[in-house]
């Protein structure tokens, strides 16, 4: 049974993807299985991206990385602020997967899997620190644009809340669990 949601917890949306073929597909999975997700508007490059956001103030970016005219990681290099979440679409495991990984970003891989879409959007909606992923999310576009690597921030999950590290600086790190010191 599906229960109609208020228009007050729609979650408004945007697709920057380079693909028809892949903008088609999304939100054709996400009418069907989160009809709460509204997709207010399709792009298939980054600086008419630009312009939605700021046109639609999204709650959500469906961000490919690789875009025609510049990746998603420049893009959002160019956000005023980002006061919206990203979920990152790819058909790339290279360095944009790490980046991603990195700074704990939400990502969906090509060709889109179902389950992974429910599970990102779970995890959309049950993220009660969404400042600190909008953080994440422009501490991964730093470390995109950083060119020495000892400069890239990590960031480690604690018990006492995420850690913040620059990688010249971890001299160890031991691993008990789910827990890292």
């Amino acid at each position: 049974c599906t229960t109609l949601m208020s228009t007050t917890e729609r979650i408004r949306s945007l697709i920057i993807e380079d693909d028809v073929f892949m903008i088609d597909l999304l939100r054709d999975k996400l009418k069907q299985y989160h009809p709460e997700v509204e997709v207010l508007a399709a792009t298939r490059e980054g600086a008419e991206g630009l312009k939605l956001i700021q046109e639609h103030h999204p709650d959500l970016i469906f961000l490919d990385v690789e875009l025609g005219d510049m990746t998603g990681f420049e893009m959002l290099a160019q956000v005023q602020h980002l006061d919206f979440e990203t979920i990152f679409v790819t058909s790339y495991s290279h360095y944009a997967i790490k980046a991603i990984r990195f700074n704990a970003l939400d990502y969906l891989v090509k060709p889109i899997d179902l389950q992974e879409l429910q599970q990102a959007m779970e995890r959309y909606k049950l993220n009660e620190a969404k400042e600190a992923s909008k953080a994440n999310v422009q501490r991964a576009v730093r470390n995109q644009q950083e060119q020495d690597v000892g400069e890239h921030e990590l960031v480690l999950h604690t018990h006492d809340g995420d850690l913040y590290l620059r990688i010249k600086d971890i001299v160890r790190i031991e691993g008990e669990r789910n827990n890292s010191f």
